[in-house]
């Protein structure tokens, strides 16, 4: 099988462990939601805050999400593993870096601009996701995906072909 699989907050734990940074960065508290939208809407000041996460190597920090790195461990000798993110491509080195230091084997890494990840997705099967928007799109060009439940992506679908997860395991067990 190929599987396509997003990086943050599917494999590393980034939201959670560098909200309170963002929102230092930001100078106030702000909900999943609404750095979501400050993310998507403020381009100039995410520049910056881009240039000095990667300066200061943030991505590299951060952990593995329970599971996700033993399960494509346990799949990388058996299906095709695609690794399909959103982060800039200047993150590519402490991508690289962040996926090694936590042992995961993957065959392909993309960089795709938001809602352009279809485009590295056309021949996969399965993908597994955390973006609403994107897990929309992806779902009309793969067979199935996996859509991680988070605060900020918790409204309903009408795509029958997306499946809604709390972890991985329960990824495991639809698999």
């Amino acid at each position: 099988m190929k599987i396509g699989i997003d990086i943050d907050n599917v494999i590393a734990n980034t939201f959670h462990e560098l909200s309170d940074r963002f929102n230092d960065f930001m100078g106030r508290q702000m909900e999943p939601l609404e750095v979501i939208e400050t993310m998507r809407n403020n381009k100039l000041k995410m520049w910056a805050y881009w240039f000095t996460a990667w300066k200061e190597g943030m991505l590299s920090s951060v952990s593995a999400i329970d599971g996700s790195a033993d399960t494509i461990r346990e799949w990388y000798p058996y299906h095709e593993i695609k690794l399909v993110t959103s982060r800039m491509p200047i993150f590519r080195n402490q991508t690289i870096h962040w996926l090694k230091k936590h042992s995961i084997p993957y065959h392909e890494l993309h960089h795709a601009k938001e809602k352009t990840k279809h485009t590295k997705a056309q021949d996969l099967e399965l993908f597994i996701e955390d973006n609403f928007e994107e897990s929309e799109i992806l779902a009309d060009y793969c067979d199935r995906v996996f859509l991680f439940d988070h605060p900020w992506n918790r409204r309903p679908s009408s795509k029958k072909n997306i499946i809604r997860v709390k972890n991985w395991e329960e990824i495991k067990s639809f698999l």
